[in-house]
């Protein structure tokens, strides 16, 4: 009797469907496969950690393994980090896999995490395959067409290369692949799911614990923290958000930017834990290349391209995830003032969109991506507060923060990232609220205190309101002072 079997890690390619490094571990091993996951201390010990983040991360995990629990096989939660978890699970099995699988991740910390797990596996003689995973195009894949061992640094030529090898007969067997991912979700959902594997913890491990034990002790524990409702998670859930989307898709171009209508996605939440990814977005939205963004699904699409630019601008330089991109703005003269800061991520800084958008953010984990803008530019150029500081309060409280976006469209908001926002292009908070939410629906849906006022209230500094802050700071003074230091800081 064939007695091997293989064991794939779970980190961030929470799913089954479309899961290329699971699939190859199934195949290897004719469905002998069970999952592992480590809670890794130094990801729960990092200064931006989100308890609620979290929260929908354990929730996913809970449903994958209902999911693998199903169709035969089993996911077991270790509470140590990999190397140590890993050592003790070889030590305890009969015998050791034939095969150790997992989804590539491009960020530097897990860069260096899988670098030493492949030496540890590869001293226990152990084989392993890292699958692509949640890109579609890999950062190594992707160089300058005349010079391929440089990399873009401008988001349309990017785009344009992107798009360019996109094209190409294996780039779009990739996204064919995804058809076997996504007719299995059809199936889950209409319950008609055939169990696929044939091998459980409780038959390697029978005297192990209880495989749920450590996620269970986690939920209960961290949900005691948990101040907002949270979204149903799991792959079957994106897939039905994924559904959704298709009858708002030909509008996303009008409503993308508008934040009292549900006109974006609302697919981020499921990336970054890789219950859904770009390929398979691609491939159910049947997207195909442009030569300009004439559509809507023109500009849904280019935004997944923008999500994919920023992983390759982390990959290749990691040292944005702690430094400006451009080095002339890494010593900019910010002001820092912690009292401004703190009315920012209360909601209290006196302008309406800024503070609608915290307090969304403070109620359910999520901001408009519009208004994500809108914050980041005001903190960084009207109140003159570094850029990182506002990055760490987004990760430490969006559902869905992910370092490479969240840094790059940081950076981006204070002009010191890869393709920013030019420096002296300042949003003005009253006309982007006058723009974008002209009859002050968002506004009111999150700050009460103003629903009597009259929408050309709202786009003007509220004043003599008891119920509400004036204005912390003069929008053109602040504008004419974020020029000079900005100024000052590239001549210097």
């Amino acid at each position: 009797m064939d007695q091997s079997f293989g064991i794939h890690w779970f980190r961030r390619d929470l799913r089954v469907a479309g899961n290329r490094g699971l699939s190859k571990n199934w195949k290897r091993n004719k469905g002998r496969v069970v999952g592992l996951f480590c809670f890794d201390k130094k990801f729960l010990g990092r200064e931006d950690f989100s308890v609620h983040r979290f929260q929908f991360f354990m929730e996913t995990l809970k449903e994958l393994q209902s999911e693998l629990r199903e169709m035969g096989s089993d996911l077991f939660f270790i509470d140590v980090g990999p190397e140590v978890g890993f050592d003790k699970i070889l030590k305890d099995l009969p015998n050791p896999p034939s095969l150790i699988t997992w989804g590539q991740d491009y960020e530097p910390y897990a860069r260096a995490r899988d670098k030493k797990m492949q030496d540890f596996f590869k001293s226990k003689n152990i084989e392993t395959f890292v699958a692509r995973d949640h890109l579609l195009i890999e950062p190594h894949e992707l160089g300058k067409k005349d010079r391929p061992d440089e990399t873009y640094q401008v988001y349309s030529p990017f785009a344009r290369r992107w798009l360019d090898l996109f094209q190409d007969d294996s780039i779009q067997k990739r996204v064919q692949q995804e058809r076997a991912g996504i007719e299995y979700l059809k199936s889950r959902l209409n319950k008609k799911c055939e169990i696929r594997f044939n091998l459980t913890w409780a038959d390697l491990l029978p005297d192990f614990p209880d495989p749920t034990k450590v996620l269970q002790s986690y939920l209960i524990e961290n949900r005691k923290r948990v101040k907002i409702n949270l979204p149903k998670a799991g792959s079957l859930q994106a897939f039905q958000e994924l559904q959704s989307f298709t009858k708002r898709l030909d509008h996303y171009q009008s409503k993308r930017d508008i934040p009292s209508v549900k006109g974006t996605s609302g697919f981020s939440i499921f990336l970054k834990n890789g219950s859904l990814t770009i390929p398979q977005i691609i491939y159910y939205l049947k997207l195909q290349a442009y030569k300009k963004k004439s559509s809507s699904q023109d500009s849904f699409f280019s935004e997944l391209i923008w999500r994919e630019f920023y992983y390759h601008i982390l990959y290749h330089h990691p040292h944005v995830e702690t430094q400006s991109f451009l080095s002339q703005y890494e010593n900019l003269r910010w002001e820092n003032n912690n009292t401004w800061f703190e009315a920012w991520k209360s909601g209290q800084t006196g302008f309406p969109i800024v503070d609608a958008g915290m307090r969304q953010l403070q109620e359910t984990g999520w901001m408009h991506n519009r208004v994500r803008m809108i914050v980041a530019s005001f903190l960084t150029k009207d109140l003159l507060i570094d850029w990182r500081w506002g990055e760490k309060y987004f990760m430490e409280t969006l559902l869905d923060g992910d370092l490479a976006p969240n840094n790059g469209g940081w950076q981006w908001a204070a002009s010191t990232g890869c393709d920013p926002q030019p420096y002296f292009r300042i949003f003005n908070p009253w006309s982007q609220s006058s723009k974008f939410d002209p009859k002050g629906e968002y506004i009111k849906s999150y700050l009460p205190e103003l629903a009597d006022l009259s929408p050309k209230e709202l786009h003007a500094p509220v004043l003599g309101n008891k119920n509400y802050p004036e204005p912390i700071v003069d929008h053109k003074e602040q504008r004419l002072k974020a020029l000079e230091i900005y100024k000052a800081t590239r001549k210097s």
